[in-house]
């Protein structure tokens, strides 16, 4: 509990709550279907090793800098100019942009990029736009900038682009200034759905007719098992609107605790001009551009995305066996999340305080979202656990939610 007497010097930030975060279980977890980590299995262990210390002998003190003396003080805010290179250069190969290392800016993960972007284009006042169930802490990061927040509908294709539209014309019959859009479009987050191409061209459209930046949340995109991908935002883009938040933390170790945003140089700018850290790790950031640069990214995510897929097809039979009657949901192309709606004739509260009991720890689905409309939901991450623990713990689900089913 902090003293009174400084608490009463708490900033706006400060007192609007306390740090974003989730509590911990109440009860011994022993099936853990919380967080939305990479699964440890595929973790590159050897390779980061042997990476780490070749460039440790290579570069010797300069890979412990702040940043590299030959390239400058761009490094204390871009970040490394040799990993900068590298991610422009898979976007080129991936998306069709040719950004350039100026286009790219380093971040300890998505979270800080998105944090930055917040900070660079949002003003007290500026409304911000996101999905009706999204990233907590893209919100979070929004408000303490100003923004005033407005949700848009979310169906089984994401976002709903045409009740977005209804909002702009509402929004500036009453004079209000549309500043950002949030969006996840591929393997949104929490709900797992995908935004077609239709809505994507008309999402761009709109950006282009009321001049509002597209903030694409891109970390799971190249978590992809099934189907076809879709292009990207950014890859449509002919505005200069879209700026794109990318994470070796997903793709590829949790620790490694790199990011980045992508998008035309002059939108990276602002975000460079708003930091004020002193940038990322120069030691992790060059073991991520040899990883990159001796083409190791797309053979790991090869063997990792066949981990989450054969983890995905275990959780959702399972679903289908024992909760089947019991909630809705759609099984997931990619990503590592199952978002299940719980059905009416279950007594929720009763079967959610007896799955803790029981140790099965998931996230509830108002921790994403402000209304649920009546409606219970949760979100269930198979990515970090095995497929054993996946299977046992739907199971105990499953036998809860038919006990506390009424009727």
């Amino acid at each position: 509990m902090a003293d009174s007497r400084i608490a009463g010097l708490y900033s706006r930030v400060a007192r609007s709550g306390p740090p974003l975060f989730f509590p911990d279980p109440e009860h011994p977890t022993h099936f853990n279907f919380d967080q939305g980590l990479a699964a440890p299995e595929t973790f590159p262990k050897d390779d980061i090793l042997r990476l780490s210390q070749e460039i440790l002998e290579r570069d010797g003190a300069e890979a412990l800098e702040y940043f590299d003396a030959k390239t400058g003080y761009e490094e204390m805010t871009f970040g490394y100019r040799g990993l900068r290179e590298q991610v422009a250069r898979r976007i080129l190969q991936r998306q069709g942009r040719d950004l350039g290392p100026r286009g790219v800016i380093l971040t300890s993960g998505s979270v800080q990029a998105i944090a930055l972007a917040a900070n660079a284009f949002v003003d007290p006042g500026d409304v911000v736009i996101a999905e009706g169930a999204s990233f907590p802490y893209a919100l979070r990061f929004m408000e303490t900038a100003g923004a005033e927040l407005r949700a848009v509908p979310l169906d089984d294709d994401g976002m709903d682009v045409d009740a977005l539209e209804r909002l702009l014309a509402t929004l500036g019959a009453e004079g209000k200034k549309v500043k950002l859009v949030y969006t996840i479009p591929t393997f949104q987050m929490p709900t797992n759905t995908e935004m077609p191409l239709r809505r994507r061209e008309k999402l761009l459209a709109l950006a282009a007719a009321h001049g509002f930046v597209v903030l694409e949340d891109n970390v799971y995109g190249e978590l992809r098992f099934d189907g076809e991908p879709l292009p990207t935002l950014l890859s449509l883009d002919t505005s200069g609107l879209v700026i794109q938040t990318g994470s070796f933390s997903k793709a590829v170790v949790p620790g490694i605790r790199l990011g980045w945003m992508a998008g035309p140089p002059d939108a990276i700018a602002a975000l460079a001009a708003v930091r004020q850290d002193l940038g990322t790790s120069q030691w992790t950031a060059r073991v991520m551009t040899e990883f990159l640069a001796r083409d190791m990214l797309d053979p790991h995510l090869e063997k990792a995305v066949a981990v989450y897929k054969s983890k995905c097809r275990a959780a959702v039979d399972a679903v289908r066996q024992h909760c089947g009657n019991y909630v809705r949901f759609r099984a997931p192309r990619g990503s590592f999340y199952l978002w299940l709606e719980i059905d009416d004739q279950v007594d929720w509260a009763r079967a959610a305080d007896m799955a803790a009991r029981e140790g099965i720890f998931f996230r509830p689905g108002q921790r994403f979202m402000d209304s649920t409309d009546g409606r219970q939901f949760l979100r269930f991450a198979y990515s970090h656990v095995s497929e054993q623990v996946i299977t046992d713990g739907i199971a105990k689900l499953g036998a809860i939610l038919r006990e506390c089913a009424r009727g």
